[in-house]
């Protein structure tokens, strides 16, 4: 465990996986789009608190992980992903947005895909751990395919290094449950409306 002074702690979030996961969570799957969102660096906030840690935690960043639409494909939703980083940028210097280049195919009828998301948010967890740019790293995403990074950082760094968050209801109680003892935050409804943030960034105009 660690001691009294500062425990430095960094949010990692999957944020198409979150925005999605708290929409089917909380029953605003047929609300407009702006419904899910929510402020990182709040949640951040929130979690660097957690696990008794109170005053004695500092939020040193929180990185949100998502992918990027093409400005030539998919000229309203870039603007409103740009839109909706800035407004992350603005509540705090530690909220550092990591947008990838969508995959788009050749049929335009077809949906573009995030393309390394979930690996860069993988290898930049486990990197900041290892290199002591932070004390303990939590993850929050619900999807599966990231549950090697809780793990990894486990075994290399402790358990006490790496926590997971999702959020949590009576009708949903999807995770990330690695082998290993690792402590886990469920985010109820309750908390998530009080950092949630329904703006539609696709109507919203710039500042």
């Amino acid at each position: 465990m660690f001691a009294p002074e500062t425990v430095r702690v960094a949010v990692f979030i999957d944020w198409q996986n979150a925005y999605k996961a708290a929409r089917r969570a909380f029953g605003l799957e047929r609300m407009p789009v702006g419904r899910g969102n929510f402020s990182p660096y709040r949640l951040g906030c929130l979690l660097a608190a957690a696990q008794g840690r109170g005053s004695t935690s500092e939020l040193v960043r929180v990185e949100v992980h998502r992918g990027l639409p093409s400005q030539n494909y998919d000229e309203i939703g870039y603007v409103a992903n740009q839109r909706q980083a800035s407004a992350w940028r603005a509540e705090s210097q530690v909220v550092v947005p990591k947008l990838r280049p969508m995959r788009y195919r050749k049929k335009r009828n077809q949906p573009p895909t995030e393309k390394g998301v979930d690996v860069a948010l993988a290898v930049s967890a486990i990197e900041a751990t290892l290199t002591g740019r932070c004390d303990v790293a939590v993850v929050f995403s619900h999807d599966t395919d990231l549950l090697p990074v809780p793990e990894a950082i486990a075994r290399l760094a402790g358990p006490d290094h790496v926590e997971t968050a999702s959020w949590t209801s009576s009708s949903f109680k999807q995770r990330l449950q690695p082998k290993a003892p690792v402590a886990h935050h469920r985010v109820t409804q309750q908390i998530f409306e009080a950092i949630e943030t329904p703006v539609n960034y696709a109507r919203r105009r710039a500042s």
